[in-house]
């Protein structure tokens, strides 16, 4: 085998392990509707993740609500990571949280179990609520990709409080 051949033959395997790296860390393909964000930017939603039921009105008050929250912890996740440390704080006892690091391979494994494609909050198994806005109409609020995209902290607590029934 020349050098050339070896040349090319190393560029195709390096060319297929990129291929395999992006695919296991993109997960699943988006298969949900086309929806978009507060910043006007479209995106897809999973609607077949095993672990997350998609929507809830949450009308029976739960007596803790447990909170999954896949993020890159290395990255931009301090604002919501400040907004659940000071839940955990304020309702001690009835508000936990996971914090789940998808830059790591364990990470990105449990992200994809999840049917996530995108950073998020699992919120009592659920990642889509019903609530109210300030304007007293109801809405469907999402808590898929960083915050004050598609969620703001307001959405947060105001799913949390419902949850808890105050």
């Amino acid at each position: 085998m020349t050098q050339k051949n070896g040349l090319i033959i190393s560029v195709i395997l390096l060319t297929a392990c990129i291929f395999s790296a992006w695919s296991f860390l993109n997960g699943q393909k988006p298969s949900g509707k086309i929806k978009k964000d507060m910043g006007g930017h479209e995106s897809a939603l999973i609607a077949n993740g095993p672990e997350v039921e998609r929507k809830s009105s949450a009308t029976i008050p739960a007596e803790k609500v447990t909170i999954k929250a896949y993020l890159n912890l290395g990255g931009c996740s301090k604002e919501v990571t400040d907004l659940l440390d000071g839940l955990v704080k304020e309702y001690q006892g009835r508000v936990s949280v996971e914090y789940i690091d998808f830059s790591t391979r364990e990470g990105a494994n449990r992200m994809a179990v999840a049917g996530l494609n995108c950073q998020g909050l699992i919120i009592n198994g659920k990642q889509t609520y019903t609530i109210k806005d300030s304007n007293g109409e109801q809405k469907d609020v999402t808590f898929s990709h960083p915050i004050n995209t598609q969620y703001t902290a307001d959405d947060v607590k105001t799913v949390v409080k419902m949850l808890l029934g105050e």
